[in-house]
């Protein structure tokens, strides 16, 4: 009788155990972007960049399973912000939006640059009072979004000759641009060469109008219900991808952009 009540006090603890172990398997994280070259576009209908392949490392490395979706990048940043075990990239990390996110590791800091058409050279762009007078793509929720509007740009409306013209991804935007719809973008020099080879253009139609006065440094981030040990193991495993070069390896030629 004793040997029979150790055995169930032993089967207990190992279906306790298990109990205890199996959330955190059956744990699946979404990982969310958005189409934007250079880090994430679709090359003949498959996703591809540079991100792709060391995201893969990174919840390998942490034996976290994950999903990867293309959004619009207002549902992603809404998804990121409001559910559990979600990750997104690449996210400006600004003031504002420091509380509302674990930080997981910077991807790389981009330089954004105001982009033209080359056959439309009455617009000579020498500063910032001078750009407000431009139509400006903006993707929707961008930190784009918020320096211009920081900066005293302004909505587009019908009667006004300048101001920012919202749209949901890049690809829009540009567009937007080719077709005359708006006047200008605000892009990096890669991301415009990715898309134009994404798009099979020659990228010499575009011109430069002006350097904004803007670098973002780009992050993966967790969103804020994610549980803490797992933003721990994603922030180590991310240090450890730095330490032994995937990081750089992946994101070197961004990084000189």
């Amino acid at each position: 009788m004793h040997k029979y009540r150790l055995r169930l006090l032993a089967m207990g603890c190992v279906v306790g155990l298990c109990c205890m172990v199996l959330p955190a398997r059956a744990v699946s994280f979404r990982v969310v972007t958005e189409d934007a070259p250079p880090f994430t576009y679709r090359v003949d209908g498959e996703l591809a960049g540079p991100a792709l392949p060391f995201i893969d490392k990174l919840m390998q490395a942490a034996a976290l399973p994950y999903t990867h979706h293309v959004y619009p990048w207002a549902r992603s940043m809404a998804l990121a912000q409001h559910a559990p075990n979600v990750l997104i990239y690449a996210l400006a990390r600004t003031p504002e939006r420091e509380a509302s996110f674990h930080w997981i590791g910077e991807l790389v800091d981009m330089h954004i640059y105001l982009y033209g058409m080359v056959g439309r050279k009455h617009l000579q762009v020498e500063s910032l009072a001078q750009a407000r007078q431009l139509r400006i793509g903006v993707i929707n929720k961008d930190v784009r979004l918020d320096w211009f509007k920081a900066n005293g740009f302004s909505e587009l409306t019908p009667s006004s000759a300048g101001g920012l013209d919202l749209s949901e991804n890049n690809n829009v935007n540009m567009l937007k641009l080719r077709r005359g719809m708006v006047d200008a973008v605000p892009v990096s020099r890669l991301a415009l060469q990715t898309y134009c080879r994404q798009q099979k253009l020659d990228c010499g139609q575009f011109r430069q109008l002006y350097p904004l006065p803007m670098t973002m440094s780009l992050y993966l981030a967790a969103s804020k219900k994610t549980p803490h040990e797992y933003v721990n193991t994603l922030r180590y495993h991310y240090r450890k991808l730095v330490q032994d070069g995937s990081h750089h390896q992946a994101f070197a030629r961004l990084a000189a952009d």
